[in-house]
């Protein structure tokens, strides 16, 4: 769809469509950006300067915008803040089990974007250019993702005891684990953060524990398992293209601390992988 057929979108489904494919193809852009340029944030980088804000603002304001977005997509019927008065907005068909989605999604934010943030120990500055493309990405995601549960949900899974409650149960387990697994390993994290300020050793240490046996960004790994968890039980296309905007994302990240690991100790584990156990 070129920018002219693009203005002249009349309708919200038309609308949503364009905007799912430009959502895939983020991932795209979003990979290729991170093997050129490395990981934007974390301890691969140092920001200072007037284009610079706290880290813990930023993560929060930038990580709220998800759960804002995706409550108002789901619950409102014409998206007067979202869309231009002439889009005709999609019929709202909200079934009672798309609920147990907004609760998952929901019950991970209110981790990511609040307790999380509050209970590091520290966090570095962050350039306002990542938080505000990170704005970008929550408001299209938490869109498409609160929008198809509200408006499509309904006719995937309307009959009890049909395969989608199969997908349901093992994919909500799936999540439920891996925010477990999430929240467990950034904890372990947090502790060495906590020895490192009370002057136990250098800067940074080495993270031992759990997944950490096998890969240097299990909290990585656990994240892409929630999300693929959250797609398999919805069978949302927009999940899944989130699933692979977290691939593209965590994935080539995850390669760089590893390899910063690596070059920072000598001691490090060899047999660890970066993202996926035994793989990669």
């Amino acid at each position: 769809m070129n920018v002219q057929s693009y203005l002249e979108v009349t309708t919200e489904q038309e609308l949503f469509d364009v905007a799912l494919r430009g959502f895939l193809l983020t991932s795209v852009l979003v990979l290729g950006g991170l093997l050129v340029f490395g990981s934007p944030y974390g301890s691969q980088t140092n920001y200072n300067g007037i284009f610079t804000i706290s880290g813990r603002a930023a993560w929060i304001f930038m990580e709220l915008v998800s759960p804002v977005v995706f409550i108002y997509s789901y619950f409102s019927s014409n998206l007067a803040f979202l869309l231009p008065s002439k889009i005709q907005p999609l019929e709202r068909s909200a079934s009672t089990r798309s609920l147990v989605f907004v609760a998952l999604w929901i019950a991970h934010y209110v981790n990511r974007a609040i307790i999380y943030p509050l209970r590091q120990p520290s966090r570095k500055n962050m350039h306002i250019g990542i938080m505000l493309c990170a704005v970008v990405f929550n408001t299209v995601n938490a869109y498409l993702n609160g929008r198809w549960l509200a408006t499509a949900f309904s006719s995937h899974a309307t009959e009890p005891f049909n395969s989608w409650d199969v997908r349901f149960v093992l994919g909500t387990a799936l999540f439920v684990a891996g925010m477990a697994g999430n929240i467990h390993h950034d904890n372990l994290l947090m502790r060495l953060r906590s020895k490192k300020s009370k002057g136990n050793g250098s800067r940074y240490l080495i993270p031992y524990g759990s997944l950490f046996s096998f890969v240097s960004c299990p909290h990585f790994f656990c994240e892409l398992a929630e999300w693929a968890g959250f797609a398999l039980a919805s069978g949302s296309p927009a999940a899944w293209a989130f699933v692979l905007n977290i691939l593209c994302n965590l994935a080539p990240r995850a390669y760089f601390i590893h390899r910063w690991y690596i070059g920072t100790f000598a001691v490090y584990p060899k047999s660890r992988k970066a993202i996926i156990p035994f793989v990669f």
